[in-house]
This record gives C-alpha cells, structure tokens and sequence, in this order.
C-alpha cells in the first residue's frame, strides 16, 4: 500500500500539476534541437513576412532590442541539444555492442515459450509483477525465500524454487537443478533486494553481510552459473534491478546504496567482459533505476516518505519497463519514471548543494530514515 500524504485542497493540487506540467513542458521545448532550431531558422533565415508577423508584438517594445542575445541564446540550445541527441545515439548503438542490427541469436519470446526466464525475489514487488508479465512470452523460474502466492503458482509454465539467495552452496546446487530440468535461461533478472533503513552504527555486521549478500554478491554466483549457457546460445539478457540510489549516498541507506551501485557496475562490467568471449557480442546487459515505487522495501522508510509527501508509484509500472526491455533485446540503462535520469549527475554536484539537496544544512529539512 503507497504511504498516504496529508491531504491537500483540490484548488492547490490543481495549482501544483498545472505548474508542474508548465514547467516541464517549457523545460522539454528548450530541449528539444527541433524547436528551438526551427524557431533560430524562422526568426534568421525564414521567409520576410513570417518573420515580421514574429516580430510584431515586439516593434514598440524594449524585448526588440534583446533579439540578437536571445537569438545567441537559442544557437546555443539548439547546439546543445543537437550534441545531447548525438550522444544519445552513440550511447544506444554502444550498448548494442556497436551493431545496427541485433547481434548474436535471436530470442524466440512469444506464445511458443520456447525462453526460459529466471527471477529472483519473485514472490513480491517488482519480481511479482514481472512473473506475471513474462508468462506471456516465456517460461519462468522463480528464486525466493519467501512463500509464493497463490495466484502466481496457478500460471501454467511457471516454476517456484524456495531458494535462499545467500547460502552460495545451495544456488549452486538449485542452478545445477534448473538446467538439468528446464534447460539453459536466456533471460536472468537479478531482482531481490532487501533494505535496513538504519545507520552504519545502527546495524549488526551480521545485517549488514546479509544485505550485501542479497543486493549483489548472489548476482555474481548466478551469472557465473548462467552466463556460459547464454554464450553457447549466443544470446542473453542479464537485468540487474538497481535503484536511483546507485547515484547518492543516502544517510541511513548507505549499506543498500552501495549495495546498487554494486549492481549497476555488474550491468556494465558484464557488457565490457562479454566483449572478449565468443558468442558475447549476444549478450543484453541492462541496469534498472527505479525511484520510489510501493514495494517491500519502502516499508523501513514509508513513515519519512510520508513526511516529505513523497507517494510510491506501482511497482506494475517498473516490470512493464524491464520486460519491454527484454523483449526488444536492447541492453542499457533505464530509469523509472523515465525523467529520474535528469537526477544522475546529482553525484557530480558541488558538495555544498549535495548538502542542501540532503538536508545536511538544516537540520528541519534533514531526511532521516
């Protein structure tokens, strides 16, 4: 259930989205190279009599003779956002192992199920979602420690192992198992996560060791067990479930935000290791970067989230993202929702606003879990 937030009247609520939705409108049109090159063209280079009718409004105003700096201004976006587009397009053909077209083996999802998915953590949140949405195109193995429900365990070509990620040992075993009866995964979602939302002296070395045994040691013993299959396939998918904490070192998260930038190395590392095996060039790596969604973990920090008037979104709405991911076979790094990816060079910020952005100034602004 999303943390409730107090309630608001529903003129402010209105004032909020409408200045919210202005904001992000005029924030995207200054971004976007097509508008604001085709407006420096209209107003330089376009025909006599629109550009008068531009103009007009301006002739007895003092904004005329600010034409040439805001015509400056514009060259200026429109270069920036030409060199964003460009980047952009470099960055989607590197994580496609610099190929046009899709590289290696194709997958086979559809209603054959000729795929066969891993998930770990599928019983709740984000994993339980995707069990669903995966059925459709592929069979499913699930990893969990906790019970499976009900509703999950009726779908047909859907397998519940009960499988504590931490004890390497008996992975191993159960991985031996899933081969020998369901063949090679194609697909590994490394989901299950847990979080303490306490301090470093707040927490036992014990719950600190499990955590990263959880969060990002079980990956590495997964894709040993998994990775030489999709090789010899050559295709694969390996979807790390990292988190927007990857990029901020939160007080009374530390151990869990560590915990993904661990597992976001682990997408790109893979990616840049695969590249010297045969059969690697089919290899998918993505990261996943979800904010706030109502999910298990939010549980240890729901009561500061409903302090900052923070709302969870649905977890359904981050397993739509990884499994488009999946189906189109593109490797990457994604972002729920999508404009979080704006907040990625908060690690790049000078301290002092890192600060003010935390509330380690003002102790009334501080946000503690």
């Amino acid at each position: 259930m999303a943390p409730r937030t107090p309630p608001e009247t529903p003129s402010a609520n209105l004032l909020v989205k409408a200045a919210s939705l202005s904001f992000d409108g005029l924030k995207r049109a200054f971004e976007e190279p097509v508008i604001t090159g085709g407006l420096l063209y209209l107003l330089t280079r376009g025909p006599q009599h629109i550009r008068e009718r531009m103009l007009q409004p301006l002739q007895s105003h003092l904004l005329l003779s600010r034409l040439p700096s805001f015509i400056t201004f514009l060259k200026l976006l429109t270069a920036v956002g030409v060199a964003r587009r460009v980047s952009q397009s470099l960055n989607r053909l590197a994580w496609n192992n610099w190929s046009f077209g899709r590289p290696g083996a194709p997958f086979k999802f559809g209603p054959g199920k000729k795929e066969l998915v891993v998930i770990t953590g599928g019983s709740s949140g984000f994993g339980y979602e995707m069990v669903k949405l995966f059925n459709e195109h592929a069979r499913v193995v699930v990893l969990d420690v906790s019970p499976f429900p009900d509703e999950l365990a009726q779908l047909s070509d859907v397998f519940y192992y009960t499988c504590d990620v931490t004890d390497t040992n008996a992975v191993v075993e159960l991985c031996e198992e899933i081969r020998t009866t369901h063949g090679d995964p194609s697909v590994l979602i490394n989901n299950a996560g847990i979080a303490t939302g306490k301090t470093v002296l707040e927490t036992s070395n014990e719950q600190c060791e499990r955590l990263f045994k959880v969060n990002l040691t079980s990956h590495f013993v997964l894709i040993r067990e998994f990775l030489p299959g999709m090789l010899r396939m050559k295709k694969g998918h390996i979807v790390e479930m990292a988190s927007m904490a990857s990029f901020i070192a939160a007080p009374g998260l530390l151990d869990y935000c560590c915990s993904k930038v661990g597992a976001m190395f682990v997408a790109e590392g893979i990616r840049a290791e695969c590249f010297r095996y045969p059969g690697g060039e089919g290899i998918c790596t993505t990261s996943v970067h979800p904010s706030w969604h109502d999910t298990g973990i939010i549980k240890v920090v729901e009561g500061t989230l409903r302090k900052h008037g923070i709302r969870a979104d649905p977890a359904i709405n981050v397993a739509r993202i990884v499994v488009d991911q999946v189906l189109m076979a593109k490797s990457g790094r994604i972002f729920a929702p999508k404009g979080e990816e704006a907040k990625v060079g908060l690690r790049n910020w000078p301290v002092w606003m890192q600060d003010l952005l935390i509330g380690n100034v003002f102790k009334e602004q501080r946000f503690d879990f």
